[in-house]
C-alpha cells in the first residue's frame, strides 16, 4: 500500500536473491499523510502500547515553541516521541505540522535502530531548523524540553 515500503520490499528480495539473509521490518514503516498540517507516524502509538500493557514514556513538543516555525508561521502541530520506559528506546513517533513527512525520516532512523531518545537529545541538531522539535521532543521524553516550560 506504501511504495516507500514497495521499495524497500524491492531491495530486501534482490538481497535473498543474492544470497543474503535480509529481511523487512515492518515496526520502522512510515506513514505520511500530505494535508495541511502535514501528518507523518512511524512504529508504535500510545494506543497500541495501551493495548499492549506496554511501560512507556510519552515526550511532546509542539511547533509553536520552535523558532523555525514561527519563522515559517506554521505553528500548528507537534512532535510525539513514545519510548519504552525502562530503556529509553525510541519505539514510535508521530508529527503533524511543518515538514512531518520529511522529519518523519529521523524518528525512522531512530525506530529501526532502537536509538534511546537521550542519544536523540544529545545529537545537536542545526538552529533554528523544524528537527529541532523532534530534539526538544526527545529531552522532553527524558528530563523535560529544554525550551518550554511545562
Amino acid at each position: 500500500m506504501l511504495a516507500h515500503a514497495a521499495s524497500h520490499q524491492g531491495l530486501v528480495a534482490v538481497d535473498n536473491i543474492l544470497g543474503r539473509d535480509s529481511r523487512m521490518d515492518y515496526s520502522a514503516v512510515p506513514n505520511a499523510i500530505f494535508t495541511d498540517p502535514e501528518i507523518a507516524s512511524v512504529g508504535v502509538t500510545e494506543k497500541d502500547a495501551a493495548a499492549g500493557n506496554l511501560n512507556i514514556r510519552v515526550g511532546r513538543f509542539p511547533f509553536a515553541a520552535n523558532g523555525k516555525a514561527l519563522a515559517l508561521g506554521a505553528t500548528r502541530g507537534f512532535v510525539k516521541l513514545i519510548t519504552e520506559a525502562e530503556t529509553g528506546v525510541i519505539i514510535g513517533g508521530s508529527i503533524v505540522g511543518p515538514g512531518a513527512t520529511d522529519l518523519i525520516g529521523e524518528i525512522t532512523l531512530a525506530v529501526q535502530h532502537r536509538l534511546t531518545a537521550e542519544q536523540v537529545a544529545r545529537t545537536i541538531h542545526a538552529h533554528p531548523t523544524l528537527p529541532e522539535a523532534i530534539f526538544e521532543a526527545a529531552w522532553a521524553a527524558e528530563s523535560g524540553a529544554l525550551h518550554l516550560a511545562e
